[in-house]
């Protein structure tokens, strides 16, 4: 009996372990224990309740509707990463995978070319209309796609962008979907937002990085703006300049 507390102990204890390093994984990353790709997904759709649409769907015109302007961050001291995609086309072999080409900047400079895929997870249709003049048989959603996006190796300060990443649409009936800032009104959560990390070539350590239209997942408190994106004075001197002169501060 006592061998068998022993033993029941140490599984629970071993449990405990493996949670606690999760979540001390998961902060240290993102600066937040409740940064997970749902908790990405339920801040862009303000909590709508949703559900899988089962419709195939060709996603290749939503995915070019916006390559740059993007804003983002990679490390913990926020330092602006840039993505700008300079071709995105549907495999001719699977249509769930869609081939990328694009470059990366980390504080406005250091420009590396990258290549790589989206692979589709899901497609799922918002239950709560966001438009009134919804009529039947069209449908608001979004899609979601892991991605991974490798850099040229023979190049200094290289690695691979990986993760998932989600992106809103507006279907009519019959038709093929067209991107849409479905919640583009008052304090808008943004679009199109990419959920991962770069992991070094040279040392294969790993680094948050993340980006998005009008806002960037999981900015916890960089983002401090409330109508639009914001970041946060302490760290205008990685890469985000412009905002200084942009709000005078």
């Amino acid at each position: 009996m006592k061998n068998t507390e022993k033993l029941l102990k140490k599984e629970l204890d071993k449990k405990w372990l493996s949670i606690v390093i999760i979540l001390f994984l998961n902060t240290f990353l993102y600066g937040q224990s409740n940064c997970t790709f749902i908790y990405v997904i339920d801040d862009t759709t303000h909590g709508h309740s949703y559900e899988k649409y089962n419709e195939t769907l060709d996603m290749q015109k939503v995915l070019n509707e916006e390559k740059s302007g993007f804003f983002g961050f990679i490390g913990l001291n926020y330092k602006r990463l840039c993505i700008t995609f300079t071709s995105i086309i549907k495999n001719k072999d699977n249509s769930n995978i869609y081939e990328v080409e694009g470059f990366s900047t980390v504080m406005n400079k250091n420009k590396r070319n990258f290549r790589g895929t989206f692979t589709l997870i899901s497609y799922y249709r918002l239950l709560e209309p966001s438009l009134d003049s919804l009529k039947e048989g069209d449908n608001e959603g979004f899609s979601t796609f892991s991605y991974i996006l490798k850099e040229d190796e023979k190049l200094s300060a290289t690695g691979v962008f990986e993760g998932e990443m989600l992106v809103l649409w507006y279907k009519d009936k019959g038709k093929q979907p067209d991107y849409s800032s479905l919640f583009d009104f008052g304090d808008p959560a943004g679009n199109y937002k990419f959920l991962g990390t770069w992991t070094s070539y040279r040392t294969k350590k790993s680094s948050v990085a993340s980006w998005g239209k009008e806002r960037i997942p999981c900015s916890d408190n960089f983002d401090i703006g409330a109508s639009e994106f914001s970041p946060n004075p302490g760290y205008y001197k990685y890469g985000w300049e412009e905002f200084k002169h942009k709000y005078g501060k």
